[in-house]
């Protein structure tokens, strides 16, 4: 198990990202992708259609968060569980062996 940490531009933001990315009731995951990067906010689309905005702290949170997200879609990485603490998100993941 890793814990990856993404500084957000605030607490209500870690929040959100935290909300986003946490595991469903049936084990699942609502994230479907990334459809946009504008400057240090990330626009990640839900499974429902829906898209949702994150601003993050910095480029650097923003291009982590990103290539997260790609390697959950690829089935690289599974999302454990996720929380925040203040303006920082903490993400627990899985990654593949091999």
């Amino acid at each position: 198990m890793k814990r990856l940490k993404f500084s957000c531009d605030d607490r209500y933001e870690a929040e959100k990202l935290a909300g986003l990315v946490s595991v469903q009731k049936d084990g699942t995951f609502y994230v479907d992708g990334v459809t946009a990067v504008i400057g240090n906010e990330i626009v990640i689309k839900l499974k429902d259609k829906s898209s949702h905005a994150v601003v993050m702290k910095d480029g650097e949170n923003v291009t982590k968060l990103e290539a997260l997200l790609r390697d959950v879609a690829k089935g690289k990485a599974m999302i454990l569980s996720s929380d925040f603490e203040g303006a920082v998100a903490e993400i627990k993941i899985e990654e593949e062996k091999g």
